[in-house]
């Protein structure tokens, strides 16, 4: 996939979200001082995209495969890169993986506005990337990520339910 170059242009991306009668849309941007600001809509049938939170986090790959077992596990762990990194969402350093974002909060009618800011990614070329070599996706799961250090994957949210890769917008 390769990184992308500092223009001005390469510091925004896109996220099409798709699931089973789930889709959406999420904007990057990334500003001078670094951080990237998370925002879209995301809407689906309220039997699949259930009223009330569900875990929200940026994944490693970049690939969303609906007929993976379990459903798109193929886009990994959770986006943790580095020496000390670890994308396994049961261990000690959960809630604290560079991809872990706040949770997902879906109303009655199955909708949900997003807005969120971090400094644990970025856009640009670097460590955080989410550019690296096999890109990045973001997951939403069926349950609420509980945000516990060493707690179990349901705790962590859950079966996956949507996905969507990252990528670059002009």
């Amino acid at each position: 996939m390769g990184q992308p170059s500092m223009s001005q242009s390469a510091l925004r991306a896109q996220v099409q979200i798709t699931g089973d009668d789930i889709t959406g849309t999420l904007n990057l941007s990334q500003r001078q001082d670094g951080v990237v600001r998370i925002w879209g809509q995301v809407q689906g049938n309220p039997t699949k995209l259930t009223p009330g939170l569900h875990g929200f986090h940026i994944h490693s790959v970049g690939v969303c495969d609906p007929n993976a077992d379990p459903a798109y596990s193929s886009a990994g762990g959770h986006f943790d890169p580095g020496p000390f990194g670890n994308e396994l969402p049961v261990q000690e350093n959960h809630p604290y993986h560079m991809g872990d974002l706040p949770n997902l909060e879906v109303d009655a009618a199955g909708v949900a506005t997003y807005s969120t800011q971090t400094s644990r990614v970025t856009l640009s070329e670097g460590p955080l990337t989410l550019f690296d070599g096999d890109g990045s996706a973001v997951i939403i799961h069926l349950l609420k990520d509980q945000q516990k250090a060493g707690g179990t994957a349901a705790e962590a949210g859950g079966a996956r339910i949507a996905c969507g890769v990252v990528t670059l917008s002009q």
